[in-house]
């Protein structure tokens, strides 16, 4: 079984996609301390001004900054889904092909009902990968009630975790080759890899290419079909 494990983010890029396409088991690792000002609650999308991008965002409540991403809360403003769905507006202006089914998608997508920001991350998640015909076998970290053993650095997490749910394979981006103990993987007899996704441009309603945004992004200049194949294409380097 090959196995990946991330933090949810908020309609995150293509790359992320291409991870759950790479593994046969997706563990929503929702446990870490939330991260202020990081890709768990807001993401990058087109705008109409000089710098060419903005973010769409699902405000939270106050918290502490210990506060893990499973005990977020959604803050209680009833206008912040209009707000995400004017930020979109630039997609409108540039006329995206695929704007007005992308709002559907989105306005369907957003009426779930919970104030818990990792809840909904994951109904987004789950959304996204039925919307382009993705295969999405996920669970959620803390509601397994893993018993791991003793944590002694970053990347023993994956780890670990890939021992107790007997993974054969674990599979993370590139970004994150400096937290493994690639002997340890070799000790335990799992397998290490590193996907690297091509990412490839597409017309984007504007002379230069934009990289690094959303999912939003893509499904809006692109048809499904195309966004499959934008995500299958990646490679898997071993550690």
């Amino acid at each position: 079984m090959r196995l990946g494990m991330m933090q949810p983010y908020f309609f995150p890029y293509l790359g992320y996609f291409s991870l759950i396409h790479a593994t046969d088991c997706w563990i929503v690792f929702d446990t870490p301390q939330y991260i202020r000002r990081g890709w768990v609650n807001r993401n990058r999308v087109l705008s109409t001004g000089t710098v060419g991008w903005k973010y769409a965002r699902v405000p939270i409540a106050n918290c502490d900054s210990a506060t893990p991403i499973n005990e977020i809360r959604i803050a209680t403003r009833s206008e912040w889904q209009r707000d995400l769905f004017n930020s979109l507006d630039a997609y409108r202006i540039r006329k995206a092909p695929h704007y007005q089914k992308t709002i559907s998608f989105l306005q369907n997508t957003l009426t779930f009902p919970t104030q818990n920001l990792s809840d909904l991350l994951v109904h987004c998640l789950s959304c996204c990968c039925e919307h382009l015909d993705l295969p999405f076998h996920q669970q959620t970290f803390s509601n397994m009630h893993l018993n791991l053993p003793s944590i002694s650095h970053a990347g023993d997490w994956a780890l670990k975790t890939s021992q107790s749910v007997s993974a054969a394979e674990y599979i993370n981006p590139p970004g994150g080759r400096s937290i493994f103990n690639v002997e340890e993987f070799e000790q335990a007899k799992i397998l290490l890899k590193f996907l690297q996704p091509a990412l490839p441009a597409y017309e984007q309603g504007r002379e230069q290419f934009l990289p690094g945004l959303s999912i939003i992004d893509a499904i809006m200049w692109n048809s499904t079909e195309r966004v499959r194949e934008m995500i299958a294409d990646y490679e898997l380097v071993a550690a």
